[in-house]
């Protein structure tokens, strides 16, 4: 019976760890979490503040350089401008950023989906490089 339980449960973990390994190497190194704060209409855009909340996956000090926000409808990469943040290793920041986006985006937002930052990473000593962060909706509503 144990052996059973052995062959069924250890595919399982292996399972596990192979996709949090494969989860790392696929630039899940920072994790982020959102909430709208301020919401303008521009006329065809609108600009929005959210406040985010990243967290650091990793064992080493990482720069956030520059930050935009991916338009799900649009083909082009979003321009992405200078911020600064530190993330120390397995730690977390947080920020408010204002970003420009369409209507129909903010809109797919309010539908349930959500912010698709883009942001420019650089390790200590190391080069820039360019990744996808999904952001999650905060539903802790204390102060970050």
């Amino acid at each position: 019976m144990m052996s059973r339980r052995l062959r069924i449960a250890l595919p399982v973990v292996l399972l596990v760890l192979s996709f949090a390994i494969a989860s790392q190497a696929a630039g899940n190194e920072v994790t982020g979490f959102y909430r709208v704060t301020e919401v303008t209409d521009l006329g065809k855009q609108v600009r929005v503040t959210l406040h985010i909340r990243l967290a650091n996956n990793t064992h080493q000090d990482l720069s956030i350089t520059r930050v935009g926000v991916h338009e799900a409808a649009a083909n082009a990469q979003p321009a992405l401008r200078t911020s600064w943040a530190r993330l120390e290793q397995h730690q977390g920041t947080s920020m408010d950023q204002v970003f420009v986006v369409s209507h129909a985006e903010y809109a797919r937002w309010m539908r349930g989906g959500h912010p698709v930052l883009r942001v420019e990473i650089q390790a200590a000593g190391g080069a820039p490089e360019v990744r996808t962060i999904q952001l999650r909706p905060t539903r802790d509503r204390r102060p970050q």
